[in-house]
């Protein structure tokens, strides 16, 4: 007995006719016949009352018709279970502190792995929480989750800059500390993320002086672009940005400004990130012989 057989025995039991589930099966109608025939055979019983038209159960069919129904509902749901299972290899979430970096990552990873399906977010300080409750499979952080059961592998560098207008007294400069900027406003975009509530923070703590102007992305680009406000922007995300042909970019000096991301995952999933982690280790050796080079 197989699962063939036990669906031949269930389409002619609702065609009501061998001619007809032949059909519908795209069968020959003999064929149809000797497998419903070696069925009975096996269950030592027959299941239809025939007639030269017709194929009709009867009650030992109807019986088995029941089971069968379960059997073949039970088969469907296993093979459903099991097709679950293997598109789990080929789904990776990933959350990171920064949209700079997650931006960065995520077409790249996609490019390189086009039968991975990626999801990602912005993981806060949440990220140790999220890993541990198999809410993601992987966090990009700032630094190193110390935990026995996380490990972390070194991803990108990420420098801040500020982005200034030509009319700015200090563009001479080859770097700058945010605590030193001059008391004017500055824009940051509103969708946060780890750099921008880092600055945002040091602004607060120590340079009340310094006005924080929020906008949409767009509109945040329009006003880099057409006025003298200052702004900041990332190694990771130069290339999403457009601050205009005269903007001046330096580098901010602060310690907090400068950082290699850390890609943090569980032991036992290690198996499971292990093509992130490949990618993320060429990407990073390509990062490091670029700046060589400069």
């Amino acid at each position: 007995m197989d699962l063939t057989q036990l669906e031949y025995f269930k389409t002619v039991a609702e065609a009501g006719s061998m001619t007809r589930a032949a059909e519908i099966l795209h069968t020959s109608q003999p064929s149809l016949s000797v497998m419903v025939k070696r069925l009975e055979k096996e269950l030592d019983t027959t299941l239809f009352d025939r007639t030269p038209n017709r194929a009709r159960l009867n009650k030992a069919g109807e019986i088995a018709l029941a089971h069968i129904n379960n059997i073949l509902c039970e088969a469907e749901e296993m093979k459903n279970d099991l097709r679950r299972y293997a598109q789990q290899d080929k789904m990776l979430s990933i959350a990171f502190c920064d949209h700079d970096v997650q931006w960065y990552s995520i077409p790249r990873f996609s490019f390189a792995y086009p039968d991975i399906q990626v999801s990602s977010r912005l993981c806060g300080e949440n990220a140790l929480r999220l890993l541990l409750e198999r809410e993601c499979d992987a966090a990009v952080v700032p630094e190193k989750i110390k935990h026995s059961d996380v490990l972390c592998m070194p991803f990108l560098f990420d420098q801040v800059y500020l982005s200034a207008s030509p009319c700015g007294s200090f563009l001479e400069q080859n770097s700058i500390s945010l605590r030193e900027l001059p008391a004017q406003p500055m824009l940051f975009p509103t969708f946060g993320g780890y750099l921008v509530e880092t600055i945002e923070r040091i602004i607060k703590e120590e340079r009340p002086d310094i006005a924080i102007v929020r906008n949409d992305f767009p509109v945040m680009q329009h006003l880099v672009r057409t006025t003298d406000f200052l702004t900041t922007l990332s190694t990771l995300s130069m290339e999403l940005r457009n601050d205009g042909e005269n903007r001046h970019f330096i580098p901010l000096s602060d310690p907090e400004m400068s950082l290699t991301y850390q890609i943090a995952y569980l032991k036992e999933n290690r198996g499971k990130v292990s093509r992130f982690l490949e990618w993320a280790k060429k990407c990073a050796e390509e990062q490091r012989h670029e700046n060589a080079e400069k």
